[in-house]
């Protein structure tokens, strides 16, 4: 899975610009990823800022189809709407994955990171470092995770 951002509003930002446009759908489809994240609105605009700047200076990574920002944001919604048991487990059980796939540094600080900003990143190294026991592995991993797992190497390319 290629890497459209290190956080879920710069990941959205790039499915948003696949067709290097932003229409006012999907200007309001990031207003529902915002307060699913319990992003402020300076938060977002530091965001919007950042990936405007790599816009201007062609650095910019861009998905490949608009009409995934949709899906994307539901998966992100369904997490953050997800009741506080399920969620945890399912970030123990990616560490935990991750644990027994072997995790190199950069996809520890990465992945970490991105957990970190859905809210996550404590049962994520929890399952990580086997705090409160050893985690199931994931089974499949849910869309809104797919991103943590490309960085720690354990989706298919």
């Amino acid at each position: 899975m290629e890497s459209l951002g290190d956080d879920p509003f710069t990941y959205a930002l790039a499915l948003a610009w696949a067709d290097d446009r932003l229409t006012a759908t999907e200007f309001h489809q990031l207003d529902a990823l915002q307060d699913a994240l319990g992003l402020s609105n300076s938060e977002r605009a530091v965001y919007e800022q950042a990936y405007e700047n790599s816009l201007e200076n062609g650095t910019a990574t861009k998905g490949d189809d608009p009409a995934s920002l949709v899906e994307w944001i539901d998966a992100i919604r369904a997490l953050a709407s997800a009741d506080e048991e399920t969620s945890t487990d399912l970030a123990r059980s990616l560490g935990a994955t991750a644990l027994r796939a072997g995790i190199t540094r950069e996809g520890w600080a990465k992945a970490s990171a991105w957990m970190g900003h859905l809210g996550l990143g404590a049962p994520f190294a929890e399952g990580c470092w086997m705090e409160g026991g050893v985690a199931s592995p994931l089974q499949a991993v849910p869309l809104a995770l797919a991103p943590a797992a490309g960085m720690l190497g354990l989706l298919d390319s």
